[in-house]
């Protein structure tokens, strides 16, 4: 799906910016009444909050949009998690500080779900970000999502609090059992398709995002019990906009097709998983 229009650069308002615990923020800042409509998926490059002046860090970082348009108005969310020096800096922002943020980016997600299906979403960690609007969007045109939601232990668990509070059905898998049940969350996607047998590949559609050795092992899930699966995929980028071509994905329309190297931040970051060569 291509964005419904044209990115802006705009520097925007911190109108909030919550800890939820454990280096999870969100943050919430104020756009204009005429800012860009964007789906479930896509995603923003924004300035980190250094000091004015400062070039340290040079680079933006990408962010998955975290709430849908209007919801609530007025706003773009950006769900992070504290990984390095550049949301590091970004943790110390408050309201009324401005960041530039370039949006929205990429292709989302546009699962086709006929009747009778639902959306089968496998979370990794802060992969929760891209799947949360999803799972809202999906709710208010009358499906019942689902989110398997995986991270290594009980203090990751802030990665799905806010979904949890908008009354979205989700299991949770740690690592280390200390929340939810122990293991990887694609065992867990593994056993919910084989209890299902045949049956799984007309009843879900699945949409995943997280670490990449998540994404893979949830693609070769989803291929065993021949299930639709799309897979938005995590990658560093510089620009965000497919000029600097540093995050590209070999990719394949069809077994037999030749390798094809597309742009994560442009063709993508959503992809079908048949289509990634790993």
């Amino acid at each position: 799906m291509s964005p419904t229009r044209a990115p802006v650069d705009l520097p925007l308002r911190i109108v909030s910016h919550d800890s939820l615990g454990s280096g999870h923020f969100l943050l919430s800042l104020a756009i204009p009444g005429d800012y860009p409509a964007w789906e479930p998926g896509q995603f923003a490059m924004v300035t980190t909050g250094a000091p004015e002046g400062q070039a340290d860090p040079l680079l933006r970082r990408p962010f998955s949009i975290y709430n849908t348009p209007g919801d609530p108005a007025g706003v773009v969310q950006i769900f992070y998690k504290v990984l390095g020096r550049g949301t590091r800096l970004m943790s110390g922002a408050g309201p009324g500080d401005m960041l530039r943020c370039l949006a929205p980016l990429g292709n989302g997600f546009a699962p086709a779900r006929s009747p009778g299906t639902r959306l089968l979403l496998v979370a990794g960690g802060i992969g929760s970000a891209s799947l949360h609007p999803l799972a809202l969007r999906d709710r208010e045109s009358g499906g019942r999502p689902l989110m398997l939601y995986g991270c290594r232990t009980s203090s990751e668990v802030p990665g799905i609090t806010r979904t949890l509070e908008a009354g979205i059905e989700v299991r949770l898998a740690t690592d280390d059992g200390s929340a939810g049940r122990r293991g990887f969350v694609t065992e867990m996607l593994d056993e919910l398709l084989f209890q299902e047998g045949p049956q799984a590949r007309d009843r879900w559609v699945i949409c995943a995002c997280g670490p990449t050795p998540m994404m893979r092992a949830t693609a070769e899930v989803a291929a065993r019990h021949g299930v639709r699966c799309h897979l938005s995929l995590e990658s560093p980028m510089a620009c965000g906009f497919g000029v600097c071509v540093g995050c590209v994905v070999g990719t394949r329309e069809t077994p037999t097709a030749p390798l094809r190297y597309r742009r994560i931040c442009v063709e993508g970051p959503v992809f079908d998983s048949g289509e990634v060569c790993w």
